[in-house]
């Protein structure tokens, strides 16, 4: 029996992130050795590396210079790929090591919808990682290729945000 799990959570809603948390705490509470890799971000304030930082084991990176510029002909941008580039190669790592049980790859489909980094590597280390390695992915705008080797897909749906109405980010919510 196949114990490897790949689980995707994508879409324009908001939940993506949070759900993956909420398996990360089932995972640190049956004793699974844990690794976060976030992607675009680069707030080690958030809430949420602020709890799991209180638990031993954790290990936790993020490799993202935070929001992307709108132009994606900046000049800046290419300090973003070059913070995905580092974000997949201990992505990579990661789901190759035996060292974890758990690997949560936090805005993965975020910098692969905008071109920071190639999926093909990806894929390969996803279809070749060792039995009883749990996956799980975050981000909008999940590629299909993705989706197609996820035993568990989750699409998020907006109905309405906050944002919408002029409700800024909040610490314990969106933060």
């Amino acid at each position: 029996m196949n114990k490897r799990r790949i689980l995707l959570f994508t879409g324009n809603g908001k939940g993506k992130s949070t759900a993956a948390f909420g398996m990360l705490a089932r995972a640190l509470g049956h004793g699974m050795r844990v690794r976060v890799i976030q992607f675009v971000k680069s707030d080690d304030a958030v809430g949420e590396q602020k709890f799991f930082s209180h638990f031993p084991g954790v290990e936790w990176e993020q490799f993202g210079k935070g929001f992307l510029p709108r132009n994606p002909d900046s000049p800046d941008m290419e300090q973003h790929k070059i913070a995905a580039r580092t974000g997949l190669d201990a992505s990579l790592a990661a789901l190759l090591s035996p060292d974890y049980d758990f690997v949560l790859l936090d805005e993965l489909c975020f910098a692969l919808s905008q071109k920071l980094i190639p999926i093909e590597p990806l894929l390969d280390a996803l279809c070749s990682r060792d039995d009883g390695k749990i996956v799980v992915v975050t981000g909008r705008n999940a590629p299909e290729a993705l989706i197609a080797v996820a035993d568990t897909v989750t699409e998020m749906t907006m109905i309405k945000h906050g944002f919408e109405q002029g409700i800024a980010a909040m610490k314990g919510v969106e933060n």
